[in-house]
């Protein structure tokens, strides 16, 4: 399994309680983390989905829940 960045475990976070990107977008603004773009978060969505090699968000989260 890929090593996940603080950043990448907080964004994980934030989807696996159902927000959106652009939520996780706002919140991260709201929050004055760095990288709070929408499409920063996009970014990192897709790098991470790469790493993991999962085809959608959905395979991603399977692939990350099955994982631990």
């Amino acid at each position: 399994m890929p090593t996940l960045t603080k950043f990448e475990k907080l964004l994980i976070k934030k989807l696996s309680e159902g927000k959106s990107q652009r939520e996780v977008s706002e919140e991260f603004y709201n929050e004055r983390i760095k990288s709070n773009s929408l499409s920063s978060i996009e970014k990192h969505i897709a790098d991470l989905r790469a790493r993991f090699g999962a085809k959608n968000m959905f395979h991603l989260g399977v692939m990350m829940n099955s994982s631990k």
